[in-house]
């Protein structure tokens, strides 16, 4: 083989290379940013998947799609207080049941367990990790 041969296979190999690692770093942008709006605002990416759900159904047109998103915007925030209040007083029976029974459950045991006990439920209750309380022991 002549060295212009040689040549052209390595610029053909190094330009499909670049373009490897070019398009390979801009998909990985577009998905950092993709998932950074998802971890972000759950609300947000649910309404817009909602809207994508609407747009495709019934075939929106271009118009239509904006003006739905611009009403599902205008009340977003309502929708999203509201669904808050309905999760916080329906949860609230709940809630007071399990207190109900972590206090009975707690007067069953001995000082040192009652602390150890305490632990698990500040731990099941989202409130943190358990701390020094060692490994949990399979239940029977």
């Amino acid at each position: 083989m002549d060295r212009a041969k040689l040549k052209g296979y390595g610029a053909f190999a190094l330009v499909f290379v670049l373009g490897m690692l070019i398009g390979g770093a801009g998909s990985r942008a577009m998905l950092q940013r993709r998932y950074a709006r998802l971890f972000r605002d759950r609300f947000a990416v649910f309404e817009h998947r909602r809207l994508g759900a609407l747009s495709r159904r019934l075939s929106l047109n271009d118009a239509q799609e904006d003006k739905v998103r611009v009403i599902m915007s205008k009340y977003g925030v309502q929708r999203r207080v509201l669904t808050r209040d309905i999760m916080d007083r329906c949860g609230a029976p709940l809630r007071a049941q399990k207190a109900q029974m972590d206090a009975e459950i707690r007067d069953q045991l001995r000082s040192d367990q009652q602390s150890l006990y305490d632990l698990l439920v500040r731990d099941s209750n989202g409130h943190g990790p358990v701390g020094d309380a060692g490994p949990l022991e399979p239940l029977p």
